[in-house]
């Protein structure tokens, strides 16, 4: 008799995906690294990257700094909250951000002068979470019977409506008042909003509120972790797998998705109420559409399903179009990026290293070329090193880098023209060669498409920050896709046909 095949070391995992993902993690210190830290137990990392986060402030006094990480932190949370409605319920919900908007204006009506109401913060939160919750079951409920597109339909709707009545609720008709009653303050929103105060402490700067959203953070990374490891969200995934096979074996389908949009609700609400009291206003367009994508993009990028993932998403859409604002600090980010990315993500490396130098010694030679035989046709650097002006050794470094970079690509003296013709070649040029088979050719046609790509970036998208910002989330995200279609942080999922 032949003996009994050796059993796997964990149920729930595909062999032949976890060889492939020891494969790609390397022996290298990466690699090693990645190994310790993930040999860590849960409690120590999340402490660890608490501990970080907390000492921030003590060494970063800029309240613009601390401002746009706390918007990281806010933005984390949702996406946390998010994620028990899509990553683990794997219910499509496109009205999330409504809960958001609830929370806020909530709080900005028991909070406020509005109605002079003036309650306490603890007890305002509460109600918050309160209502958040019976929304979240209110919008669940007609939507149990639905599923992929259709609830997607209905949950848009709803958020759609709630932007339309923070407009429009200014001018309420009532039966019991000759007036109309002013609930939400249309597009002027609510204003002097109570700060949040705990225990005789009023919350009243950047690093006050930075801190609360640090620890609501954690509270809900706690929350949501326990109930990912308990029944419940072994059962969220199960419904998520396959809906009808979780009814067969007798989980209560209808219970499990109202619990996950009533928490998800409860999350959203009081992140609303809090980012309320921060900002000490609400509005409506605080909670639109545009709101709505980039909090779906953050859990995507970060991984669908995966909480450090999500906070990591978050994390990178939040702080990386903050970078990308000064013109210089871009550049240096946009080439540092390329590199890194030769670098790490070509094997073998030296494939990476090769292609860099080829890109380099292109530009090289044909700003050679065209100033050779026709000099006329090429533009000179237009960033100019400032002798005192400039305070920051930084800044003086990255304008430094700037010029540099403006000698090597070939410049044209109509460079928004040449740039537009350059950019509608790059998007099929990068599409085609994402769908190339791996290959010696393949790598070779990376040196022309990152010269290519960086002589967008010089004379048109470096030039516009606002229209290049978006291009650039939207490139991170197709790229990904392609790539690394489960996130940076996602779990690899085999499909079998």
């Amino acid at each position: 008799m032949n003996p009994p095949e050796a059993l796997p070391e964990k149920f729930g995992t595909d062999e032949w995906v976890a060889q492939v993902d020891a494969r790609r993690a390397g022996g290298g210190w990466i690699g090693k690294l990645g190994a310790r830290w993930g040999a860590l137990p849960i409690s120590w990392r999340f402490l660890g990257l608490l501990l970080v986060g907390a000492i921030i402030p003590l060494l970063i006094h800029s309240d613009y700094v601390l401002r746009v990480i706390g918007t990281a932190w806010l933005f984390a949370t949702l996406a946390v909250g998010l994620n028990v409605v899509v990553g683990y319920a794997g219910l499509l919900d496109l009205g999330f951000i409504a809960f958001y908007g609830l929370g806020a204006y909530t709080y900005a009506l028991l909070s406020s002068g509005h109605f002079n109401v003036h309650l306490p913060s603890w007890l305002a939160l509460l109600i918050v979470a309160g209502v958040g919750m019976a929304f979240g079951l209110l919008l669940g409920s007609p939507s149990l019977r639905l599923l992929g597109d259709y609830l997607a339909i209905v949950t848009l709707g709803f958020g759609l409506v709630f932007v339309q009545l923070g407009l429009n609720l200014d001018r309420l008709n009532v039966p019991w008042s000759n007036t109309p009653l002013n609930i939400t303050g249309g597009s002027n929103g609510i204003i002097n909003l109570d700060p949040l105060h705990f225990f005789g402490f009023s919350l009243s700067t950047v690093a006050n509120y930075y801190y609360a959203l640090l620890v609501w953070l954690a509270i809900v990374l706690l929350v949501i972790y326990r109930l990912n490891q308990s029944h419940f969200g072994r059962a969220w995934r199960a419904m998520r797998e396959d809906p009808l096979a979780a009814e067969a074996m007798g989980m209560p389908t209808r219970r499990l998705k109202l619990f996950s949009f009533a928490t998800g609700a409860a999350v959203a609400g009081v992140t609303g109420a809090i980012f309320a009291a921060w900002q000490q206003s609400v509005f409506p367009n605080n909670f639109d559409t545009n709101s709505l994508i980039n909090l779906y993009a953050m859990v995507v990028l970060g991984g669908v399903g995966s909480l450090p993932g999500v906070s990591l998403g978050a994390g990178i859409l939040t702080v990386v179009p903050e970078l990308l604002r000064s013109p210089e600090l871009s550049r240096v980010i946009f080439y540092m990026g390329l590199a890194l990315a030769l670098v790490f993500l070509i094997r073998p490396r030296r494939n990476g290293l090769a292609v860099l130098v080829g890109v380099v010694g292109l530009g090289l030679i044909l700003r050679l070329a065209v100033q050779a035989v026709a000099p006329g046709l090429v533009s000179p650097p237009t960033i100019e090193v400032a002798a005192v002006s400039i305070s920051s050794g930084f800044e003086r470094a990255s304008q430094s880098f700037g010029v540099l970079v403006q000698r090597w690509i070939l410049l044209p003296k109509d460079p928004n023209t040449a740039g537009n013709l350059a950019y509608v070649l790059l998007v099929p040029a990068l599409l085609a060669w994402a769908r190339m088979k791996p290959s010696r050719w393949r790598t070779l046609l990376l040196v022309p498409l990152l010269y290519l790509l960086s002589f967008v970036w010089e004379t048109r998208l470096s030039a516009e920050p606002a229209i290049t910002r978006l291009l650039l989330i939207g490139t991170l995200l197709v790229i990904l896709m392609i790539f690394r279609p489960q996130g940076l942080l996602g779990a690899r999922r085999v499909e079998i046909a």
